[in-house]
């Protein structure tokens, strides 16, 4: 065994390491950032952040909302709670995914409460989000489970407080004098209250596709964030770097024919692919999603902003090496931090904003209330006039960049 040629063969395969940067990328980088982007969401549960809906007649019901609102946990605020003025705009702010749950208590929920007979609340759900369906509905129901405690407890408090104070063997003697005023359904109905002071009834909407409506979007986001991004800016440098570029140029092919031919080539492969991912889903599941018109929008959107950036990344690097670690490098949070696998419900505060900002999150979320939840695209129509002049900026910007390179291959 020779050391010194085991050495060199050692520092020859660092070196070539060093050189590598997607090995650099994958072996040091990537872990590191695996690391830090699960520990933030996941290591984090304090951030979790409940938009809660209410509707309300009574001070006890204003009293509980007020408890909700100031609950707190390891320092965080667990409710951001919001009243409604009627039961029909507490529910359309679910269905446009304002709200992760809406409560309505009954009329008379105080005066059943402080009467010794049961209170009912309605709890609403948004079904269409499995996960973050499950996390809502947790954290909901364990409040109302300590509320209905507390109730017991100062029920068997004043019950205690009414036996020492008018209770004693003389009064219970002449209890059959007075026991006709009471009636086998009101001492049934006390029982009742006593040992269960709340009802909960507990309602979906938005449940007509199972959960797999959720984790086919995800796919299509997957699509338009990664494989667009990728595409064209991948398929232009290796154009240049192979000099074919040059030779297009020099034919009466002009620039610009060559970059929309790029463009609408990836577009087509990027839709034919979502829509065999569609057809897979209903083969395999048994259920899929069938995107509208202003659906395909949105997708045509995302497919283009991330196809523009993903450009305009590859003609400020000007290589296929470089480009491949910083669009992974880019993505790869972006498909947790957007929403795309992960329910914004469970990231943090700080990571929400890439959902509710980041045109990739935004346009994925906007798909999902469009197609899942069936809301009228007059209610994100803002959404869409912003997302496509963003998209139209980033557009611009990356054909500037393709344009400069294009002149200083012509040098």
């Amino acid at each position: 065994m020779r050391i010194r040629a085991i050495i060199g063969i050692i520092k020859k395969d660092i070196k070539e390491i060093y050189r590598e940067k997607m090995v650099i990328f994958w072996v040091f980088i990537f872990p590191i950032m695996w690391m830090v982007l699960l520990g933030g969401i996941f290591g984090n549960s304090k951030d979790v952040e409940v938009d809660v809906g209410v509707f309300y007649k009574d001070e006890l019901s204003k009293h509980l909302v007020d408890v909700m609102g100031n609950i707190t946990y390891k320092n965080h605020k667990l409710f951001n709670v919001k009243v409604y003025n009627s039961t029909d705009n507490g529910l359309n702010a679910l269905n446009n995914g304002k709200i992760d749950a809406f409560i309505v208590f009954q009329e008379d929920f105080g005066k059943n409460i402080t009467s010794g007979r049961q209170g009912v609340v309605y709890i609403y759900y948004d079904e269409t989000d499995p996960q973050k369906y499950q996390l809502v509905r947790g954290i909901v129901r364990e409040f109302f489970i300590q509320v209905e405690e507390e109730i017991k407890n100062k029920s068997m408090e004043m019950q205690m407080q009414y036996i020492d104070k008018f209770m004693n063997n003389e009064t219970l003697a002449k209890f059959t004098n007075f026991s006709n005023n009471l009636s086998v359904a009101n001492i049934k109905e006390y029982i009742t209250a006593s040992n269960k002071p709340l009802i909960i009834q507990e309602k979906t909407i938005n449940h007509k596709t199972s959960s797999i409506g959720f984790y086919v979007t995800s796919f299509i986001g997957i699509q338009f964030l990664f494989s667009a991004m990728l595409i064209v800016g991948l398929s232009v440098l290796d154009e240049i770097e192979k000099g074919t570029l040059r030779r297009v140029l020099a034919s009466p092919i002009t620039s610009w024919d060559f970059l929309i031919g790029k463009y609408l080539s990836s577009l087509a492969i990027i839709f034919v692919s979502i829509v065999v991912g569609l057809l897979f889903s209903k083969i395999v599941f048994g259920e899929t999603i069938i995107p509208s018109i202003w659906g395909w929008f949105l997708i045509f959107i995302g497919c283009l902003f991330s196809m523009s950036l993903g450009l305009s990344i590859a003609m400020t690097t000007g290589s296929s090496k470089s480009t491949n670690t910083i669009i992974y490098l880019t993505s790869m949070p972006l498909l947790f931090l957007s929403g795309i696998v992960i329910p914004e419900t469970i990231l943090p505060s700080w990571a929400k904003i890439f959902v509710n900002y980041f045109p990739t999150g935004r346009i994925l979320k906007d798909f999902r209330l469009l197609e899942l939840n069936n809301i009228p695209v007059s209610n994100i129509y803002q959404d869409v006039i912003v997302l496509s002049l963003i998209t139209l900026i980033i557009v611009v910007v990356s054909v500037m960049l393709y344009s400069k390179m294009v002149n200083e291959i012509y040098e």
